[in-house]
């Protein structure tokens, strides 16, 4: 079945693209997915932790947010929540057979400038349509 996959991040950025999606999935008459991302943080090569953080517990938590927030028929709706970097995992989650829809700010400017922008690497390799919502 046809399915629009959405970069979910917490983000103002994500739940414009989300609502988009979702308008999108209805007219459409297909599925939804919600994709969110995580990894460890790192300082100096050694990943951060300290009793209690959980990024992907964290990371779970925005996506199933963003998932009842939907007006959109349960049953029509699915997440994925992946370790690894955020482009890299809504490339593999779009495949070839969906819609990728992305907000095109995420976590803030300067995370962009330093870290690349995940829109923009979407854009370039996906084997998928991909809509930047702005």
């Amino acid at each position: 079945m046809p399915r629009v996959v959405v970069g979910i991040d917490g983000s103002s950025a994500s739940r414009v693209a989300l609502r988009w999606a979702e308008d999108y999935a209805t007219l459409a008459d297909v599925s939804i997915t919600l994709v969110t991302a995580w990894h460890w943080p790192m300082s100096y090569g050694v990943p951060v932790a300290y009793e209690g953080f959980d990024p992907e517990e964290d990371a779970r938590k925005v996506v199933e947010a963003a998932a009842a927030d939907l007006s959109i028929s349960p049953d029509r709706v699915s997440t994925v929540v992946a370790q690894g970097q955020p482009g890299d995992v809504l490339v593999s989650a779009g495949g070839e057979h969906a819609l990728l829809v992305v907000g095109s700010r995420g976590h803030g400017v300067l995370a962009g400038a330093l870290l690349g922008s995940t829109s923009s690497y979407c854009v370039h390799h996906a084997t998928c349509p991909v809509v930047v919502v702005r």
